[in-house]
C-alpha cells in the first residue's frame, strides 16, 4: 500500500516564485521561446532594456521582445491556490492602489486588474473559511437510484440530507468519525465518506476536495456517506507438520486396528494404512515422538534415521506389532 507524502510549501517554492524579485508570481507571464516564468511587471521592465532571458540566456525577440511573452493564468491559479493569503493580500493591494490613485486605473481592466474579486468568486480557499457541505447516505450509484427517484421515492431520499458547517482544513477522517459518534456505529463497521459515487481518501481535506472536484460554490458541498464492515487481517495458522489432525479427546492419528481395542493410551499411528515403505509411529516408551496424553498424541514425522526401526507395543499383555 502507497503512503502519502506531505510536500511543504518550502519545497515548491523554486517553482512558484520569480527570480527577478524573489516573490512569488503575481500575473505570472511566460517567454515562448524558453518557457521561463515571471511576474508580468518584472518581466516587462527587464525586456524594456534587454532582448534575452535572464535564467538562461535565449533570445527573446530580435527587436520587440513583448512579442514573445504569454499570461500564464494556470500558473497563476496553482500559485493563488498553494500560498495561503496570497490572492487576497494582492487584492487589497490593487484596491488600495486604486483608491490611492484614482487616474491610474484601467478603464477596459478587469474585475481582477481592479482587485474587486473576492476569494469566493475566484474559487479560492484559506484554511481558516468555513465550508458548509451536505452530507446524506449513499444508496448506490446513479443508475442503481434512478428506478427508485422514478417510483417516487425522492421525497423520502431527501430527508435524509443534513447540513454541516466546517472548517476547511478539516480532513475526511475527522468528518468520518464525527459521523461514526453522531450514529453510535460499532466498531467492527467503517464509515466511508464519498464525493458522488467515488471515495474519498482519509488524508483529504475540504479544501482539496473543493479544488479537485467539479465543485463551483453555486451551494453546499455534497459529499454523501455509507457503512461497511471492517476487513479484519485473517491470521495465518500454523502449517500441519503431519498427515495426522489433533481433536479434543480421541486421535485421528489411529489406525482401524487400534480403535478396535483402544485405550487412551494406545500409541498413534496413521490413519491410513501405510505402505511397506512408509514408516509408524511407536510406544510411548520407544524412541519416535509419537505420544499419548490425556487421550489425545501429537504427532511428529520421524526423522529419517529412525524409519527403518521396528517397534512393539505391549497392550493388555499381548504385543502388538506395529503396521509396516
Amino acid at each position: 500500500m502507497h503512503r502519502t507524502t506531505r510536500i511543504k510549501i518550502t519545497e515548491l517554492n523554486p517553482h512558484l516564485m520569480c527570480a527577478l524579485c524573489g516573490g512569488y508570481f503575481i500575473d505570472a507571464t511566460t517567454i515562448v521561446e524558453c518557457l521561463h516564468s515571471f511576474c508580468k511587471t518584472c518581466i516587462v521592465r527587464y525586456l524594456e532594456t534587454n532582448k534575452y532571458c535572464p535564467m538562461c540566456d535565449v533570445q527573446v525577440h530580435k527587436t520587440r521582445p513583448l512579442l514573445s511573452i504569454r499570461s500564464d493564468k494556470t500558473l497563476q491559479d496553482i500559485v493563488y491556490k498553494l500560498v495561503p493569503g496570497l490572492f487576497k493580500d494582492e487584492m487589497k493591494r490593487r484596491r488600495d492602489f486604486y483608491a490611492a490613485y484614482p487616474v491610474a486605473e484601467v478603464p477596459n481592466g478587469s474585475n481582477e486588474d481592479r482587485g474587486e474579486v473576492s476569494e469566493q468568486d475566484k474559487g479560492n480557499l484559506t484554511d481558516d473559511e468555513i465550508v458548509s457541505l451536505s452530507i446524506e447516505f449513499y444508496e448506490g450509484s446513479r443508475e442503481e437510484k434512478k428506478g427508485t427517484v422514478e417510483n417516487g421515492d425522492l421525497e423520502k431520499e431527501k430527508n435524509g440530507l443534513r447540513f454541516l458547517r466546517c472548517p476547511a482544513a478539516m480532513t475526511v477522517m475527522h468528518l468520518a468519525k464525527f459521523l461514526r459518534n453522531k450514529m453510535d456505529v460499532p466498531s467492527k463497521y467503517k464509515v466511508e465518506v464519498l464525493y458522488e459515487d467515488e471515495p474519498l481518501k482519509e488524508y483529504y481535506t475540504l479544501m482539496d476536495i473543493a479544488y479537485i472536484y467539479p465543485w463551483r460554490r453555486n451551494g453546499p458541498l455534497p459529499l454523501k456517506y455509507r457503512v461497511q464492515p471492517a476487513c479484519k487481517r485473517l491470521k495465518l495458522s500454523q502449517p500441519i507438520t503431519s498427515e495426522c489432525t489433533n481433536t479434543s479427546g480421541a486421535s485421528e492419528c489411529e489406525s482401524v486396528s487400534d480403535k478396535a481395542h483402544s485405550p487412551a493410551t494406545l500409541p498413534a499411528t496413521s490413519s491410513s494404512l501405510p505402505s511397506p515403505g512408509t514408516p509408524s509411529h511407536g510406544s510411548p516408551s520407544s524412541t519416535g515422538t509419537g505420544t499419548a496424553l490425556n487421550g489425545t498424541s501429537n504427532c511428529h514425522p520421524l526423522p529419517a534415521a529412525a524409519a527403518t526401526r521396528c517397534r512393539k507395543a505391549t497392550v493388555n499383555g499381548s504385543t502388538a506389532s506395529a503396521l509396516t
